[in-house]
């Protein structure tokens, strides 16, 4: 797929030109509706984690996912009334209507599922592939005060469960234990461990307002700034991602993954729309690997 390089070496690259194409899929998403190509949307994304070994830490979202199904198709496909495909028709219930089950709904259901996964997988990929602090630094001029807040907030809380990590292990070497096996004595004692907690980030946040009014934080305006200079094979990339979504753009003009969901769910032309997925999927390979291909410093 890409070139063989870490999740660390992403990180490496410039995180706009990485945010960039992660937001383009974001867009695709919902510009298609058709099953090929979100199935397949979804599918180069997860071999692209699958590739980078980050997959496992993306798949507790879909464990989310998995619970949040079931009732998303239940709900959506009960209480619409579109479609005429019945698959089951229940009993009228007063303000409601009748309870339903058509095909039509299913299906529309499925795919909103399957645009959920997308956003997910991408929200995941964000979070291994791209530096949020060189992230946050490419709006330093434009929001100097919102870019640090948001960077002080990003950290607090990986710190607080690190530190509350830290404080019951403390407790615990103490020989300081819950009251009982039960769930009241075990919130008990978490509550126990808050008190110290507070006080830990009381303290941390005095530190770190310490520093940074020692190093001038908020005496004027900030004079000078440190940008990361966009390589040439990023821009290449950016170009390439721009192209590839220009292409996708113009195969909707044509018509290509068009489908019908009500009132009938119908496909437009089945064959031609599996082509042009397997066409999108292939295309997108090309900014990947062109983003990719190089090592950065």
């Amino acid at each position: 797929m890409s070139a063989q390089i870490p999740p660390i070496r992403w990180q490496q690259l410039h995180p706009g030109a990485i945010a960039f194409f992660l937001f383009v899929q974001g867009i695709l998403t919902f510009v298609w509706e058709h099953p090929f190509m979100l199935i397949g949307q979804l599918l180069f994304l997860l071999g692209w984690a699958w590739r980078e070994r980050v997959l496992p830490a993306i798949m507790p979202l879909f464990r989310m996912l998995l619970v949040m199904a079931p009732f998303f198709l239940l709900v959506n496909a009960l209480f619409s009334t579109n479609g005429v495909t019945f698959l089951w028709k229940g009993p009228v219930v007063p303000l409601i209507g009748r309870l339903d089950f058509t095909l039509e709904e299913l299906a529309y259901s499925c795919m909103g599922l399957v645009r959920l996964a997308i956003l997910l997988t991408l929200s995941g990929m964000f979070q291994q592939f791209v530096d949020h602090d060189r992230f946050l630094l490419l709006f330093a001029k434009v929001a100097p005060r919102f870019v640090l807040t948001a960077a002080l907030a990003i950290r607090m809380f990986p710190f607080l469960l690190a530190e509350f990590s830290r404080i019951k292990e403390t407790a615990y070497l103490r020989g300081i234990r819950p009251r009982g096996k039960g769930k009241r004595a075990q919130i008990r004692f978490y509550l126990f461990l808050l008190r110290p907690l507070l006080y830990s980030a009381l303290e941390g946040s005095w530190q770190s307002a310490e520093t940074l009014y020692a190093r001038g934080f908020g005496s004027g305006p900030r004079s000078s700034y440190r940008t990361k200079k966009i390589a040439s094979h990023e821009v290449l990339g950016l170009i390439f991602t721009g192209i590839v979504f220009a292409f996708a753009l113009f195969g909707k003009w044509l018509d290509f993954g068009r489908i019908d969901y009500y009132p009938r769910f119908s496909f437009h032309d089945l064959p031609g729309d599996a082509l042009f997925a397997l066409l999108m999927v292939g295309s997108w390979l090309v900014p990947l690997y062109v983003l990719g291909r190089r090592e950065t410093t």
